[in-house]
């Protein structure tokens, strides 16, 4: 009698292994995946349809990024929305974070800021490629979603010496989950 129970439970697990594999076989998977959105610049953040980078500042250690930023705004050192530009005058001997203002198309990021990622690379006395410190969503209008990535050394801020030129940021990768 103990055999032919064995072999009944033996038969009842593997017909239950069966069914499982059989309906994870129907239901396939989440295969979206992160898409690379930064090349482009939203030249008005107001109008247009795709994602992208609607900005770039500079601003002093301990100002507010949960609003969309101007340069009116307290702590303002240097950058604009839509910029796409080569050099800044910032501060020196002073901590100032770095914020990276971008918009994401519902079709790109699904309204969830989870589904959104930004690094920058840069050299000089900042090396490597490096995700954000703070992810601060500023707004959801209509079908975007409003994020402003920044970067203040663990809250400590960046300094520049006096003299110091050249800190670069060669690229802005923005991606959305697709």
């Amino acid at each position: 009698m103990k055999k032919r129970s064995k072999i009944g439970t033996l038969a009842v697990a593997l017909f239950a292994i069966g069914i499982v594999f059989s309906t994870m076989m129907l239901f396939p998977g989440d295969n979206r995946s992160w898409t690379v959105l930064g090349a482009q610049i939203v030249d008005d953040p107001a109008v247009g349809t795709n994602s992208g980078i609607c900005g770039f500042y500079v601003f002093e250690t301990g100002s507010t990024y949960t609003a969309n930023l101007t340069n009116a705004d307290a702590g303002y050192v240097a950058g604009g929305s839509a910029i796409n530009a080569t050099n800044l005058d910032v501060n020196h001997t002073i901590g100032q974070d770095l914020i990276v203002w971008a918009r994401f198309n519902n079709t790109d990021s699904g309204l969830d800021v989870q589904f959104t990622k930004c690094n920058i690379t840069w050299t000089g006395n900042i090396t490597g490629t490096t995700a954000p410190d703070h992810t601060y969503v500023t707004a959801t209008s209509g079908s975007f979603v409003f994020v402003n990535y920044v970067w203040d050394n663990s809250d400590a801020g960046y300094t520049i010496n006096r003299g110091q030129t050249a800190v670069r940021i060669d690229d802005i990768i923005i991606k959305g989950y697709k």
